[in-house]
C-alpha cells in the first residue's frame, strides 16, 4: 500500500501533484498572471502539461533533497478538494528556492502565504536547511508582499535572469532559527511558522 504525503493547514491541503492534476495545471498556466510572471510555466496543451507535471512527480524523493530535486506540492482549498495552485521548493545553484502561483479567482485569501509558510517551515525542518531564499521580478510586488508575510527579508538586488529574460530582480531570504546570514548587514534569526494575514 503506497502512503499518501500530505501536508495540511487551517485552510489548505498540500499534496504532491498527479497526472490527475494536468487539465487544472494547463488552465491556470493560461491565465494573465501566470503569462507575465511565470511565462516558463506556461503550457501549450495538454501534453506539455503532462511533461512537466511527469517531471515534477518524478523529483519529489522525501529521500533527496531540494538542493538536488523539486519538491512541488499541488495546493488544494480543504473545504473543496479543488486545485488552486503550487509550491515548491527546487535547487537554485547553492541554495533552495520557493517558488508558488495560485490561481488568479483564489488570490487576496491568504492562500499563497499560508501555503508558503507551511511549506517553508516543512523545508528548513525536514532537510535541515541553514535558509530558503524567493526571487521575484522587481516589478512582482504581490509575491514580494507574500514573501516579506512569511518572514522573509530582502536581501540583494541586481540584474538577473528571471523566466528568460535579464530582469531587474530581489533576492528574499528566510533563515532557519539560530543559523547565521551571509553576507547580511543585519543578524537576525527568522521563524518561518505559519502566520495570520489578509493576503
Amino acid at each position: 500500500m503506497r502512503t499518501v504525503f500530505r501536508i495540511e493547514t487551517p485552510s489548505l491541503v498540500l499534496r504532491p501533484l498527479v497526472l490527475g492534476d494536468t487539465q487544472r495545471m494547463l488552465e491556470m498556466s493560461q491565465e494573465d498572471c501566470a503569462r507575465q510572471w511565470l511565462p516558463s510555466q506556461v503550457y501549450r496543451d495538454e501534453r506539455h502539461a503532462a511533461t512537466a507535471i511527469e517531471y515534477l512527480i518524478g523529483q519529489f524523493n522525501l529521500d533527496a533533497s531540494p538542493t538536488t530535486n523539486a519538491f512541488v506540492f499541488g495546493v488544494e482549498e480543504k473545504v473543496t478538494g479543488r486545485l488552486i495552485g503550487h509550491v515548491g521548493l527546487s535547487p537554485l545553484f547553492d541554495t533552495v528556492e520557493v517558488g508558488f502561483g495560485i490561481a488568479t479567482s483564489e488570490q487576496r485569501k491568504g492562500y499563497a502565504t499560508e501555503g508558503v509558510a507551511r511549506v517553508c517551515a516543512w523545508g528548513l525542518e525536514r532537510f535541515s536547511l541553514p535558509a530558503i531564499v524567493g526571487v521575484t521580478d522587481e516589478e512582482n510586488v504581490a509575491s514580494q508582499r507574500v514573501l516579506i508575510r512569511c518572514g522573509f527579508s530582502r536581501k540583494e538586488e541586481k540584474m538577473m535572469r528571471l523566466q528568460g529574460v535579464d530582469r531587474p530582480g530581489i533576492i528574499f531570504e528566510i533563515r532557519k532559527q539560530g543559523a547565521q546570514p551571509e553576507r547580511c548587514s543585519e543578524s537576525r534569526n527568522i521563524d518561518c511558522r505559519m502566520q495570520s494575514n489578509s493576503r
